[in-house]
């Protein structure tokens, strides 16, 4: 079963290479422990087995440091601010370690009063509980600052609670006894805290996490048991530095560093968790920490209001925990205003993206409804046209035998060429309604956009109107496009078609066409200073059509659209604010293209009279 042994998971996956140092770590570990002990049991009281001690516990400690700040640097998400957070305690624990070192080794103090030491030994427990209580275990999609930014609330909190309730005990004369007193008692509360984090996080894990979880009990219960040992002996005269009392805390330090080792699986073989259900962005764990920090934030004006109101406190202990009352007060408000900064740019971002997703939502229910205009319509006039194309040959081919007929009258003759005539312009419509119904294949293939719209500029009429200006300007290296020449030369027809017609309404203009690449798209827009659109939103709807009857059937902007969805690209069409309509066609580029590289900026200029 899943986390039935502290290292089962760690050694069933033995072929990594991993474990293989774990393995020599723990073997490593369980020689030190061994010759520690039987140095504590058998060795007298010296400078040497002091240097022994205070060495191998900073070396231990230091490995921790050291080998979690590389699983954070090789992990992500929950798990990274996990290791980070095991980091900070034990480089904590590290200073900690090393200034009592300093002291007993070098100045030849033993076991020195540091109040430094004390301070960093009692905080260092908020981090490591924090680490477990963040449910590492239960990876979230993205990374939250809300998190640290409760933990350092409650590291602040919890130095406050400190100084208020021990530290404040040694600036008062002969009040010692007091002061080893309640740093014993909160020395123990953190110590059962992090034990009882442990002990929860074992219950609701399994797996992998499940035997780091109970490592990391079995490690918090060994000093907890030996952080108390040494507190009554120190309290008492009977301890000394490598004495049988720190054989519980080297016995922790070294489980810490198994830990350390073993959690560097994380990121090199073994499977990261599960990610987190959706409901479970709020879980219980940032649901505590986060009404722990408010509750705290709200807490410390209390505490100041009680101490104004109670001066029965000597004047020097009141004095000083009014300041770090102020101080504690000032510091949680600042960690606050980050906090509901980042929390007013985080919603400011969420509610850009809802707007950005429910238009993109809108413009798919748009471009969806118009297929299926096209689908259903398309079957309709592809039948339609058809039956009409085949009706259409039969009377061409009737007029053209009337007016090949020599003895046939020229009133007959007239009527005939008339008949013809219609029935051409009749056959024309079919084909654009069979365009429309999309009954024509496309001839896909590699080609450049540019000489594609300088033909349809030069088929248009707006050589003929001298008030109608057009410029084609292409920007940088445009890449080729994997299309049908025909079919997107009657898209660029029609768009130019139209414009010019709106611009030869209005007196005149300018038509800007410009080629540009966009991504692994290109992008080419007609932008006229005509008019503009009476209804944007209706262009592209099939018998839709401003022009007078008998000069606009309403589908040539239907069958581009067409066209370009056949090109798996998106055509879109808007008035500009400073007027005049812009369509937009953005069609995908070819996989390999052997388009040569583009001036600047080169263009085509066309005017009405040369």
């Amino acid at each position: 079963m899943p986390g039935e042994g502290t290292f089962v998971q760690v050694q069933a996956g033995a072929r990594s290479g991993i474990p293989g140092s774990l393995r020599a770590g723990i073997l490593s570990g369980c020689l030190l422990f061994v010759a520690f002990t039987l140095a504590a049991l058998f060795l007298p009281q010296s400078y040497q087995l002091a240097a022994l001690s205070d060495l191998l516990q900073v070396g231990l400690v230091a490995a921790i440091t050291l080998l979690s700040f590389k699983n954070f640097l090789h992990s992500r998400s929950r798990t990274r601010v996990f290791w980070f957070l095991i980091f900070t305690g034990s480089l904590l624990w590290t200073i900690s370690n090393s200034i009592w070192a300093i002291y007993e080794l070098w100045l030849a103090k033993p076991v020195p009063d540091v109040a430094i030491v004390d301070i960093l030994l009692f905080v260092k427990v908020v981090p490591l509980t924090a680490a477990i209580a963040i449910a590492p275990d239960r990876q979230s999609a993205h990374f939250r600052a809300f998190g640290l930014l409760d933990v350092f609330v409650l590291m602040i909190f919890s130095l406050y609670l400190f100084a208020f309730g021990v530290f404040a005990y040694r600036l008062l004369p002969g009040a010692a006894g007091s002061y080893d007193f309640y740093f014993n008692l909160a020395d123990a509360i953190g110590n059962q805290i992090l034990l009882i984090a442990a002990g929860i996080a074992v219950l609701r894990s399994r797996g992998y996490w499940r035997a780091l979880y109970r490592l990391a009990f079995f490690c918090a219960a060994v000093y907890g048991i030996g952080s108390n040992l040494s507190n009554v002996a120190i309290d008492t005269g009977r301890y000394y530095t490598g004495s049988i009392y720190d054989v519980p805390l080297v016995a922790s330090l070294i489980g810490f560093v198994w830990l350390a080792l073993a959690g560097r699986i994380v990121g090199q073989g073994q499977p990261e968790p599960q990610p987190a259900a959706p409901s479970d962005a709020s879980s219980p764990a940032t649901f505590l920490s986060e009404h722990l920090a408010m509750l705290v934030a709200l807490s410390t004006p209390v505490i100041g209001i009680w101490l104004l109101s109670n001066p029965s406190s000597p004047p020097q202990l009141r004095s000083f925990r009014v300041t770090i009352t102020l101080i504690t007060i000032f510091l949680l408000t600042l960690l606050l205003a980050i906090k509901l900064d980042i929390l007013a740019a985080g919603l400011f971002q969420s509610l850009r993206g809802l707007s950005e997703t429910y238009s993109r939502i809108e413009r798919f229910k748009t471009h969806l409804t118009q297929s299926e205009k096209l689908a259903s319509l398309g079957k309709l006039v592809a039948f339609v046209a058809n039956q009409i194309k085949s009706c259409m040959i039969v009377v061409l081919e009737a007029s053209s035998r009337l007016t090949s007929r020599p003895d046939a009258e020229p009133r007959i003759r007239n009527m005939a060429a008339k008949i013809a005539h219609y029935a051409q312009r009749t056959d024309v419509l079919v084909d654009n309604m069979r365009q429309f119904a999309q009954e024509m294949p496309l001839r896909l293939a590699p080609l450049p956009v540019k000489p594609i719209l300088e033909n349809a500029l030069h088929l248009s009429r707006v050589a003929k109107l001298p008030q109608v200006r057009v410029d084609l300007t292409e920007y940088g290296h445009c890449p080729q496009v994997y299309g049908d020449s025909s079919q997107l030369l009657h898209v660029f027809l029609q768009l130019i078609s139209n414009a010019v017609d709106a611009l030869d309404e209005s007196g005149g203009g300018t038509l800007d066409i410009t080629i540009h690449p966009s991504g692994s798209q290109l992008l080419v827009e007609f932008a006229d200073s005509g008019p503009g659109l009476k209804e944007p939103q209706r262009v592209f709807e099939p018998f839709y059509t401003t022009k007078p009857v008998g000069k606009g059937t309403g589908l040539g902007l239907s069958t581009c659209y067409g066209i370009i969805q056949q090109h798996n690209g998106v055509i879109s069409g808007h008035n500009r604010a400073e007027g005049g309509t812009v369509f937009s066609i953005l069609l995908p580029v070819a996989a390999e293209t052997t388009a040569e590289k583009s001036p600047e900026a080169g263009g085509v200029f066309l005017e009405g009279a040369r």
